[in-house]
C-alpha cells in the first residue's frame, strides 16, 4: 500500500494561462499498484522547485472492479483523468509506463491511440516530452517500452528528451536499481512487494532538473522571441504613419546658398531638380553663342588687316595695326607643368642605378 502523504494530488502554485511566465508540464501516469505515481510525485515537486507548473493525471482504467479487487489493487490515486486536449494544455509531458512484456499497458495506449485528431493538427509537434517506467525485474522491458514510446512521439513530431547517465548512481552495480538512459524507473518484484528505493527516487528527482532546465531555457527564449516580434512590428507600423504624413521641410522651397570664388566675385546660387536642368541648360547655351561670336569676330580680323582704330595698314595715327596672329603671339607662353618625380622610399629616382 502506499503512504497517505503520497496520495494527495498537489496543486501547482499557478497555472500557465495566457500571462504566465511558467512553462507547464502535465505527468501522464497509469499506476495500478502505486509504484509509477510515486515516481510522479517525486517528479513534479522537482519540477515545481525549478518554477514548473506540474501536474498530475492518471490514464482512464478499462479493467472492472472484479478485477482488480481479484489482483489486489489499491485504489487509484486521487488525480484527475487524462483527457486528449489535457495533452495540448502543455509546453512538456512526462509519461510513466508500467512495462507489459516491453509495450504499453492497454490503458495507456488506449489514450495514445485516440490522438488521431491531434496528429492531423500538428497540436502535439513540438512539445518536449520524457518517460518513465516500471518492471517486476532488472531485465523487465524499461527500454523496449521507452523505444515503443518514441515512435509515438517521432510520429507527432515531439522532441523526446532522454536522460542519459546523468546521475551517477546509474553505474553503481552494488544495489537493484531501475531506470536506464531513457529515463527513471523501479524495479517492483513480481507481486508488487518492492516500492520505489532512495536511489530511484534520487534519479527520478535529477531527470525532472534536467527536463525543466531545458524546458525553461526554451521558454524564456520563446517569450523573449515573441517581445521582439511584437516591437519591430510597432516599429515597422511607426515607421510606416511617418512615411504617409506630409514633411514640413519638403513643403517649403530649398534655401539658395550664395558663394564667392577666389577672385572675390559672387557667383549665381545653384539651382536643384528641374530649374537646375534648365539653368544649366541656358547657360551653357549662353555661353557657346559668346565663344562663337568671338571666334567670328577674331577671324574677320585677321582677313581684312584692319587695326583697331583705323583702316589700312596703319591705324589712324599711323602705328601699324595689331592683327589677329600678332594677338596671338604676344600672348605669355605657357609653361609646362613640372613633371612630379616618383618618390622612392630609399631615396629619389636619380640616386639609384
Amino acid at each position: 500500500m502506499p503512504d497517505t502523504a503520497a496520495t494527495t494530488q498537489k496543486q501547482p502554485t499557478s497555472s500557465t494561462g495566457s500571462g504566465s511566465s511558467r512553462p507547464k508540464v502535465n505527468i501522464v501516469i497509469y499506476s495500478l499498484y502505486h509504484h509509477v505515481y510515486k515516481l510522479a510525485v517525486t517528479i513534479r515537486d522537482a519540477l515545481e522547485e525549478q518554477n514548473v507548473d506540474a501536474k498530475i493525471f492518471q490514464v482512464q482504467e478499462t479493467l472492472s472492479d472484479a478485477i482488480l479487487e481479484k489482483m489486489h489493487a489499491p485504489s487509484k490515486p486521487d488525480v484527475p483523468i487524462m483527457t486528449v486536449n489535457d495533452l495540448v494544455d502543455a509546453d512538456g509531458l512526462f509519461f510513466g509506463i508500467p512495462t507489459r512484456f516491453g509495450l504499453f499497458p492497454a490503458q495507456m495506449k488506449a489514450l495514445l491511440d485516440a490522438t488521431g485528431q491531434l496528429w492531423a493538427k500538428g497540436a502535439l509537434a513540438g512539445k518536449f516530452v520524457a518517460t518513465f517506467f516500471s518492471t517486476a525485474s532488472q531485465h523487465g522491458g524499461q527500454e523496449a517500452t521507452a523505444l515503443n514510446a518514441v515512435t509515438y512521439f517521432a510520429h507527432h513530431g515531439m522532441l523526446y528528451v532522454p536522460f542519459g547517465f546523468s546521475n551517477a548512481a546509474m553505474f553503481n552495480n552494488d544495489e537493484v536499481i531501475g531506470g536506464s538512459a531513457y529515463g527513471a524507473g523501479t524495479i517492483t518484484n513480481g507481486d508488487g512487494s518492492r516500492q520505489p528505493s532512495e536511489t530511484e527516487l534520487a534519479i527520478a528527482k535529477n531527470q525532472a532538473v534536467n527536463f525543466a532546465q531545458l524546458l525553461t531555457t526554451y521558454h524564456k527564449g520563446s517569450s523573449k522571441k515573441s517581445e521582439l516580434a511584437a516591437d519591430a512590428d510597432a516599429s515597422t507600423k511607426s515607421l510606416k504613419g511617418a512615411s504617409a504624413a506630409p514633411s514640413a521641410t519638403n513643403s517649403k522651397e530649398t534655401p539658395v546658398i550664395t558663394t564667392t570664388n577666389p577672385e572675390g566675385e559672387t557667383e549665381q546660387p545653384t539651382a536643384t531638380g528641374a530649374a537646375a536642368g534648365g539653368t544649366a541648360a541656358a547657360g551653357a547655351g549662353a555661353a557657346a553663342a559668346a565663344a562663337t561670336a568671338a571666334g567670328k569676330n577674331k577671324d574677320q580680323a585677321a582677313r581684312t588687316g584692319e587695326g583697331p582704330t583705323g583702316a589700312g595698314p596703319g591705324g589712324a595715327n599711323g602705328q601699324p595695326s595689331t592683327t589677329a596672329a600678332d594677338a596671338q603671339n604676344n600672348l605669355p607662353t605657357r609653361q609646362k607643368p613640372k613633371k612630379k618625380k616618383f618618390w622612392w622610399c630609399c631615396g629619389g629616382g636619380d640616386q639609384l642605378d
